[in-house]
């Protein structure tokens, strides 16, 4: 039970609802206050705010026991009364809509939350103020921002938000393993990765940009980011050590990922898994650490150029690999023998950590005494997955990637067969 169904069992919906309500409009009153309270002609601070949520609120919940028609009657009046504030408000100079559009919107979120959509509400007042709170941060990132870098993102939102919606979902291939739908959300997920850094990068330190940018990717795909980074080493070679750290360190948030799907699935194997894991983890921020520690040697960081904003022939060509893995695991599960369990582990791992990782911590939780071979299972799947971010790093990458990459890999891998070696002793 939540928070909000606790609340109904101790109070009336009518007034959890209402109080949510006037916390919205608190909120957003509290906001709009604190950026224009040196503006004395500013028509709206708390007050304003939370009793336009409160008359939204009475409106929705009037029309439900009396008529549809109470509701146009009052946001019909209330609009009116806006455009006329606005209306006034162009006669003394100002232009700007931002307040008068924040005091419609409380008014739609108080009518929501006398239907019942609190949670629906909350969430666009999380969005509405991050947005209102940013204004000077976003006037300044426009006007730094290039021709290029704009059409850039123009076509990243086209991509992400037109053409990845329509792609056909229905799986093609051996056993349906592809589909264009999940092609184009990867190809989605390396670009966003290379705008992230982009943006890190540009308007970042370079040392903490890239840093950065591998603890988001990291959480999303390392593989994406042994990949990208790799590539983007080859514009900066002096920088390599940095890209190297980044490249590990994605890796390492990967196990951390691993190790809590096998603490959500199967609690024996996780106890399993802890030590390694946890050693994998440490010796994968050693690169990371001193990165940080030599950055902080320098008086100044060397300007980076962030590159392409928008590479799309860097994600067609990561799509293509995944294609080929995708194709290679298929034959490998035709080819080789089901005895050979651990292999085909190592195998599947290689593509993707999640997917093993919960797959085989559900089997050994569904059949007792499997746990043991369960976790050797997703060890040598992120062994096989750090493999082959070492393979892509130092075919993909320059000469100078790898070494750093590969004393960094090359920990973790010590750790795993170490392990492997004291289990099968």
């Amino acid at each position: 039970m939540n928070w909000l169904d606790s609340l109904y069992t101790a109070v009336p919906p009518f007034f959890v609802h209402l109080l949510v309500t006037a916390g919205i409009g608190l909120i957003i009153g509290l906001e709009r206050e604190f950026n224009t309270h040196e503006d004395p002609s500013h028509i709206g601070g708390i007050r304003t705010f939370s009793l336009v949520a409160v008359l939204g609120y009475v409106s929705g919940w009037l029309a439900d026991y009396t008529h549809w028609g109470v509701l146009a009657a009052l946001a019909g009046g209330f609009v009116l009364l806006v455009g006329l504030i606005y209306f006034v408000q162009t006669q003394h100079g100002k232009i700007g809509l931002t307040t008068e559009a924040a005091l419609l919107l409380t008014f739609m979120l108080g009518i929501a939350n006398a239907e019942g959509l609190v949670r629906e509400s909350v969430a666009v007042v999380v969005l509405m103020t991050t947005i209102l709170s940013l204004k000077s941060r976003l006037h300044q990132f426009v006007r730094q921002i290039t021709e290029e870098e704009l059409f850039a993102f123009l076509k990243f939102i086209i991509l992400a938000l037109l053409i990845l919606p329509m792609l056909p979902s229905t799986p093609f291939g051996p056993e349906g393993l592809l589909n264009a739908q999940e092609l184009g959300f990867i190809v989605v997920m390396v670009l966003s990765l290379s705008l992230v850094g982009y943006l890190m990068l540009k308007f970042g330190s370079p040392h903490k940009g890239i840093l950065m940018t591998a603890v988001v990717g990291g959480l999303i795909s390392s593989t994406m980011i042994a990949w990208v980074f790799s590539t983007k080493s080859k514009e900066r070679k002096d920088m390599s050590g940095t890209y190297a750290a980044g490249i590990v360190l994605a890796s390492s948030i990967m196990v951390a990922r691993g190790f809590i799907w096998a603490s959500i699935f199967d609690h024996e194997a996780a106890r399993i898994l802890a030590v390694p894991f946890v050693l994998m983890v440490l010796v994968s921020l050693i690169p990371a650490w001193r990165t940080i520690r030599a950055q902080h040697k320098l008086e100044e960081a060397p300007p980076i150029s962030p590159g392409n904003p928008f590479d799309i022939k860097n994600a067609v060509l990561f799509v293509l690999l995944y294609i080929g893995i995708t194709l290679l695991m298929y034959a490998s599960r035709h080819w080789l023998s089901p005895a050979m369990i651990y292999l085909t582990g190592a195998l599947a791992g290689i593509a993707d950590i999640d997917a093993i990782t919960i797959s085989t911590t559900q089997w050994s939780a569904a059949s007792s005494g499997n746990a043991h071979t369960a976790a050797i299972i997703v060890l040598l799947a992120v062994m096989s997955n750090s493999l082959f971010k070492w393979l892509i790093s130092i075919t993909n990458g320059p000469a100078d990637l790898r070494k750093p990459v590969g004393i960094g890999f090359g920990s973790v891998l010590l750790v795993g067969l170490v392990w492997l070696i004291y289990q099968w002793l």
